[in-house]
């Protein structure tokens, strides 16, 4: 049975981002040969969002690394971002991150990146990716 990948938005050669993940979805990934997820999502942060545990079960069942760093939506921390960081730096690759909309993880990775490239660059970067964050767009570039 052959699932559809859902749609991503690509902001390295190993990471990618994509809205709130279903099993099916972790399955078609895995299948696609993901190797790590990272969940920026806490949960119940809306009826019917399937449960952290649940997803990460089926993950970690398909031989998936999963990573847990719920990020409240609107209050994205620098902070945040380096943890980001040092999850990528020990995430077998590739790797989804996942929370919503897929707009928390790229600011998170942007903001992991913020130390290496210059706010435009990031921003430029995102765009390009599909990202029309302005707000956050002022902030990589104060």
């Amino acid at each position: 049975m052959s699932h559809t990948l859902p749609p991503m938005r690509q902001l390295t050669e190993t990471l990618s981002a994509c809205g709130q993940l279903t099993a099916s979805d972790i399955e078609a990934l895995a299948a696609a040969g993901v190797k790590s997820l990272i969940c920026n999502r806490p949960d119940q942060e809306e009826p019917g969002q399937p449960s952290t545990a649940s997803l990460q079960a089926v993950a970690e069942q398909l031989g998936m690394q999963w990573y847990y760093q719920p990020v409240i939506s609107g209050q994205v921390e620098d902070q945040q971002g380096d943890e980001f960081a040092a999850i990528l730096a020990s995430a077998a690759t590739p790797v989804v991150a996942f929370c919503r909309s897929g707009a928390r993880c790229g600011m998170l990775w942007a903001l992991s990146q913020r130390t290496q490239q210059s706010g435009v660059q990031l921003v430029q970067h995102l765009q390009h990716a599909g990202y029309d964050m302005p707000d956050f767009f002022k902030r990589l570039t104060r």
